[in-house]
Formats: structure tokens, C-alpha cells, sequence
């Protein structure tokens, strides 16, 4: 994405008042409008207030205003009235072109700029003119007439000249430059950039010098130049950092970002886009936050840092969702300002029909006078009378019936454009839904891969199952194997959470543990798990939180058959001879915890015919039943002792088919319906 500074032409009033304190507020310029007592005094601070006023359908009412006294005062004997009341009509017009282009009618906004030159042209408004030729100029570059464009900003930038407006002189530069590059002639757009830029530094135009000095910075990058465009880029920040432009810092450090991506300078490039982002964020404008979170997201992909690609990737998605409201609100707003306006025009039509009416009944009344003069008359024209007064009546109901008609054909294009708004805002939500979660079905695919292999446990435990039901798409629960150095281990961990955020910290649970043991060389479970918690004490230690796991660790010695055992909150249990031996644990998770005490290593002496189960807290957390309770561990270990004797694939079946049951219940109606599953799931049992 190429983020470009262009100069926002403004067709707002553009007069002689530049010079009035930016301090006066809008209330304090109503205040001192009211209490006015020449009428050309109201004029300037009419000028003034619409310049201060952002919102369309209110600064317009004072635009009437404007125009009406500035008409009146233009019959004015005096000849200094009458010059400046002219002027200010000339900006009245000025801003109706306005109006009408943001309407998007160009014909009569052009119709508009055109009186308002005229005017100018006139009383030799020149720096008036100037800007309107400016504005033209602006609708055609907009219109995409580049031809045209550009004859009109040439004609803007010779009065300027003219008049030694060093301000208009390096805008209208820029925008001639803004054109050449529109067209692809990067060199004489650069020469015109230059220019602005030599203007700008000398009337100290630190503003206008940043922007300058990013558009040079762009040329050059699109040119591959990339050390010129290091330069310049740097420049516009430092130039931005001295005038506080928060905006236009935010642009500086996402194109330093973007170039040293470009020439593959990770860490510069991370460095400036999250800064972008930062100063983006502090001032709240959703395109520079979803620029920086976009460039952010490519620069994590280059790290493999897939993770934090993806928390980009969402954040720019709500950027683009927040930017999509804001255009439909604006559209809105539009509608609306439109509807208004033309019920303005509709006013003043009824009004001189009114009069038109009016003079129609003197004639009338005029008529009968002389007609009265004779008997034979009078009945000719009662007769009259009555059929005028049944064509009134005809017109009246006609009109009313006309009028209910467009109410209704207004109501309904209201209504179907209502209906398309919802159509797209539908069409947009299940895009994203769409995209979120295939992003989560990828996630399982890399979150199974990394589970213990079946094969694996099949030669390692050649009598065993498996309980894995997720609660969403991707789980926190997960089991994790590996052999090393002559060792076989085995883990059954609950990471913080469940669905997307419990996926995440399984798989931060599973680097880590691989870590410990293949690369650290940690052979003692509790070892292992001291390991991961300090682990996982730095990744989270700035944002304060108690994220980890509750887990079992076993470690099976494969040449002298021992077995040691490291638990975190959850333990594992035993069943021998039909009861239920509940193994020691450590009170504490793997992770920030109120206890810092290393973990204990547990023995575990095993006989023929044991079984012993690994399991999570999400089996025994269902709830279900005819009361709605939870299953609880009880419940959980007596079921286990009932069914320890059968084969391992019967035991899961078992385990599978008791928890549907538990989760169903019935209605009044006599209707079957499911408890939801509250939890990840985890259960591997082993036969000894």
C-alpha cells in the first residue's frame, strides 16, 4: 500500500481572511454576530463562522444567509460597500458550487464556480479567482480530464504569481506535480515537487515542507532510488516531529517502513511500523491504523511469526469495517443535506406561485366589477364563478393525490436502499465470518500436526486410547509425546482458555516442552516443567496475566521400566483391584502463580493388570443429567474402576457414548435437546 500526502483543495469561501485569530470560536463568532450592527460587519463574520463550521447542512444555512445579505447590500450607494458586498456574493456562489459538487451534480457546480469567477473577474478579486480557477481545475483532475485539469491549476499558479502568493504559488506547484504523476511522468513531477519544496522552506511553510518532502521520498521509491528515498523520508518525520503533525508523522514512519521492508531491513521496518501504529492509535484516524496494521502483518510473516500476522490481519479487517460504516454514514448525512436543499428550491417555487395566484384574483376581481353592471352578465359569470371554483377544487385534489404519491415513491426508494445497505453490511459480515474461520480450520490442521503421533504411542504403549473432543474448531487441551535419550514421555495439559486463545497457548505449551527436552536437554519432568513456566513468565511478563496450564507429565524409562512423574494442579490416578489410587500433585500451575516453589518429582510404582489415567478437568466440568449438575470427578473415577477391566477401544467408546447421554435431556414437549459442552476434553488411558 503507497500512502501519498495530495493537497485537500478546500472549496470553502476562499477570501481574504486568512489573517483572523484561528482562537475565535464558533460560539463567541455567533455571540458577536448578534449583536452586529452594520450590515457589512455581519458579512465578514458570516465569512468567518462558515469557515468554521464542518458540518455541510449547518455552515449552508449561514451560506443563505450570506447570500441574501450580501445581495442586499450590493444596491448600496456606497461604492466600498458595494465592491466588498460583490466579493462576498462571488463566495456565496463559490460555496453553492461547493454544495453541489459534494451532491455530485458537476454541471451546476461548475455553473456555480463559473458566476463566482465572473464576479471575481469583475472586482479584480484576484486572489479570490485565483482559487476558483483552483477548484475547477480540482473537479476535472477528479472527473479524471487531466487536459483540462491542468489549463485551469496553470491559470491558478500565473495570478498567483501575479500577486506574490508564495502560499498559492507552492500548492498550485504541488498539485501540478500530483497531476504529472497521475500520468507517469515521474520526472516532471519531481520537478514540480522540487519547486513547492523550495517555496515552502522559504516562507518557513513546515507543514506544506513535510508533505514536499514525502512526495520527493515517493518518486524515488517508486524509481527504486531508495537511498534518496530514505533521505527525504527521514527528513518529512523530523520536520513533522518539530510542528507536532501527529498525522503526518504516522505517514513518515509507515514509508520509512515500508521501504526498509522493501529492501529487507526487518527490524528497521518493525521498528517504524509500530511506532506508526502507535502515534495511528493515539490519534484515532481507522486508515493510518489499518495502513500500519497492514505493513505490520507483512513484516511478522517475515519473521514466521504467524500469530501476531494474524492479530494484524484482524485489526486492519476492523480498520476496513470501521472506514466501510463511515463512508455509509456519510452517504446518509448526504441523502439527507440533498433532501433538504431541494425542499428549500420546492419552498421558493410555492412562494412565487403564491404570488402568481394572487395577481391572477385581482384580475378576476377586477372582471366582475364590469360584468356586474348587467342582470344577463351576473348569471354568466355566477356561472363562472362556480365552474373556477370546481376546476380549484379538481387541482387541489390532483395536487394532494400527486403529493401522497411522491411521499410514497420516496418511502419506498428509502426502503430499498435501506434493503441494499443491509444487503452489503450481510455480504461483508459473512466474508469476514468466511475468512475467520478458515483461518481456524488452518489453525487445527497446524495444531493436530503437532499432537503425539499415534504411531508413536502404539510403540511406546501398545495398549492405550485416546478421549480428545475440543469444545470449538481448534482446543486449549492437548497431549503431547516425544522419546529422548532412552525415555519415553507423555503429557495431558489444560492451557489457559479454550477455542482460538487456548489454541494459541497450546501451541506456545508445546514449543516450549519441546525446548525443554530436545533442546535443553531436561530430562526430570519436574525439571521440565520448572523449564516452561520460566518460559512462559518472560512471554507474558508485560502484560501481568496467569496464563499457562494445569498438566501430567510422565516419563517411562525404556531400559530399566521406572517411572517418574511431575502434576500440576491435576494428578493422575491408578486403578487397581477395582479401587481408585489418586496419585500426589502439586497445587500449583505451570505458569504466574501465587506459589514459586520448583516441582516435585513423583514415583510411580505400576503392577500387572493396572491401569492408569491422564486427564484434563473438561470431562468431569459437563454439565447434564436429569438436574442439570456437573459430572465431577467422583463420578469420573468411579465410572473409570467400573469399566478399567475392559479392552482400551471399548473404554473410549464407553467414555464417548456415557458423556452424549449425560449431555441430553428432554423438554416439555417431549423434544430432545443437547446440554452445551462447556470444555476441551482430554482422556488417555493406559493399560499396564
Amino acid at each position: 500500500m503507497r500512502l501519498r500526502q495530495y493537497l485537500l483543495i478546500s472549496f470553502l469561501l476562499f477570501n481574504q481572511l486568512f489573517c483572523i485569530s484561528q482562537d475565535r470560536t464558533v460560539d463567541s463568532l455567533k455571540n458577536e454576530l448578534a449583536h452586529a450592527k452594520e450590515d457589512i460587519h455581519k458579512l465578514e463574520l458570516l465569512n468567518t463562522l462558515i469557515e468554521s463550521i464542518n458540518e455541510d447542512n449547518v455552515w449552508s444555512k449561514y451560506n443563505d444567509i450570506l447570500g441574501i445579505l450580501s445581495q442586499k447590500l450590493m444596491l448600496s450607494e456606497d461604492a466600498v460597500i458595494k465592491l466588498k458586498a460583490k466579493k462576498h456574493y462571488a463566495d456565496f456562489l463559490n460555496n453553492r458550487g461547493y454544495i453541489y459538487n459534494n451532491l455530485g451534480d458537476i454541471s451546476t457546480a461548475l455553473d456555480y464556480f463559473h458566476k463566482s469567477m465572473k464576479i471575481q473577474e469583475e472586482v479584480k478579486d484576484k486572489l479570490g479567482l485565483a482559487y476558483s480557477l483552483n477548484n475547477v481545475g480540482f473537479i476535472y483532475n477528479s472527473q479524471g480530464d487531466l487536459v483540462r485539469a491542468l489549463d485551469y491549476y496553470k491559470k491558478s499558479l500565473k495570478l498567483r504569481e501575479e500577486i506574490n502568493d508564495k502560499m498559492g504559488i507552492s500548492q498550485s506547484l504541488n498539485n501540478i506535480g500530483n497531476l504529472f504523476e497521475q500520468t507517469g511522468d515521474k520526472s516532471k513531477a519531481l520537478r514540480y515537487f522540487y519547486q513547492s519544496l523550495r517555496i515552502r522552506e522559504a516562507i518557513n511553510d513546515k507543514l506544506g515542507q513535510g508533505y514536499s518532502l514525502q512526495n520527493i521520498g515517493n518518486i524515488y521509491s517508486e524509481q527504486n532510488n531508495n537511498a534518496k528515498a530514505l533521505d527525504f523520508f527521514t527528513k518529512s518525520l523530523k520536520i513533522r516531529k518539530e510542528i507536532n503533525d501527529e498525522q503526518g508523522i504516522a505517514y513518515s514512519l509507515y514509508n520509512l517502513g515500508e521501504l526498509y521492508l522493501k529492501e529487507n531491513k526487518v527490524p528497521q521496518a518493525l521498528e517504524n511500523a509500530l511506532a506508526s501504529l502507535a502515534v495511528s492509535n493515539k490519534i484515532g484516524y481507522p486508515s493510518n491504523i489499518g495502513a500500519a496494521a497492514n505493513l505490520l502483518q507483512e513484516v511478522y510473516k517475515k519473521q514466521n511469526k504467524y500469530d501476531k500476522a494474524y492479530d494484524m490481519l484482524k485489526l486492519a479487517n476492523r480498520m476496513t469495517d470501521s472506514l466501510t460504516n463511515s463512508e455509509l454514514q456519510k452517504t446518509s448525512v448526504k441523502k439527507q443535506f440533498q433532501y433538504e436543499f431541494e425542499k428549500k428550491e420546492v419552498v421558493a417555487k410555492v412562494e412565487q406561485e403564491k404570488k402568481d395566484i394572487k395577481y391572477n384574483e385581482q384580475i378576476n376581481q377586477n372582471k366582475i366589477i364590469i360584468i356586474s353592471v348587467g342582470i344577463v352578465l351576473l348569471v354568466v359569470l355566477l356561472f363562472s364563478f362556480f365552474l373556477y371554483r370546481r376546476i380549484k377544487l379538481i387541482q387541489k385534489q390532483n395536487f394532494i393525490i400527486e403529493s401522497q404519491k411522491l411521499e410514497v415513491d420516496k418511502q419506498r426508494e428509502i426502503a430499498i436502499n435501506r434493503s441494499v445497505v443491509a444487503e452489503r453490511q450481510k455480504e461483508i459480515i459473512e466474508l469476514h465470518q468466511k475468512e475467520i474461520v478458515d483461518s481456524i480450520n488452518y489453525a487445527k490442521r497446524i495444531q493436530y500436526a503437532l499432537l503425539a503421533n499415534e504411531s508413536l504411542l502404539k510403540s511406546s504403549l501398545p495398549e492405550h486410547f485416546v478421549l480428545f473432543k475440543p469444545k470449538d474448531i481448534v482446543s486449549g487441551d492437548f497431549y503431547w509425546a516425544t522419546e529422548h535419550n532412552d525415555n519415553f514421555y507423555l503429557a495431558v495439559c489444560d492451557s489457559t482458555g479454550h477455542g482460538v486463545p487456548g489454541a494459541f497457548m497450546s501451541l506456545l505449551n508445546i514449543n516450549f516442552l519441546n525446548e525443554a527436552v530436545i533442546e535443553k536437554n531436561i530430562l526430570q519432568p519436574n525439571k521440565i516443567f520448572d523449564h516452561v513456566r520460566i518460559r512462559l513468565i518472560e512471554h507474558f511478563s508485560q502484560e501481568g496475566g496467569r496464563d499457562g496450564m494445569d498438566a501430567i507429565l510422565i516419563c517411562i524409562n525404556k531400559i530399566t521400566k521406572k517411572i517418574t512423574y511431575s502434576a500440576a494442579n491435576n494428578a493422575p490416578i491408578v486403578v487397581r483391584d477395582n479401587k481408585v489410587i489418586e496419585m500426589l500433585k502439586d497445587k500449583m500451575p505451570v505458569g504466574k502463580g501465587e506459589k514459586t516453589d520448583s516441582f516435585s518429582l513423583f514415583d510411580l510404582e505400576m503392577e500387572s493388570g493396572d491401569v492408569l489415567y491422564l486427564y484434563t478437568d473438561g470431562y468431569a466440568d459437563q454439565f447434564g443429567g436429569p438436574d442439570a449438575k456437573k459430572f465431577k470427578n467422583r463420578q469420573l473415577n468411579d465410572f473409570l474402576t467400573n469399566i478399567h477391566q475392559l479392552s482400551t477401544k471399548e473404554q473410549v467408546e464407553k467414555l464417548n457414548s456415557t458423556y452424549e447421554n449425560w449431555r441430553t435431556w428432554f423438554n416439555k414437549d417431549g423434544e430432545k435437546c443437547y446440554h452445551d459442552q462447556v470444555d476441551d476434553i482430554c482422556i488417555i488411558g493406559i493399560k499396564i
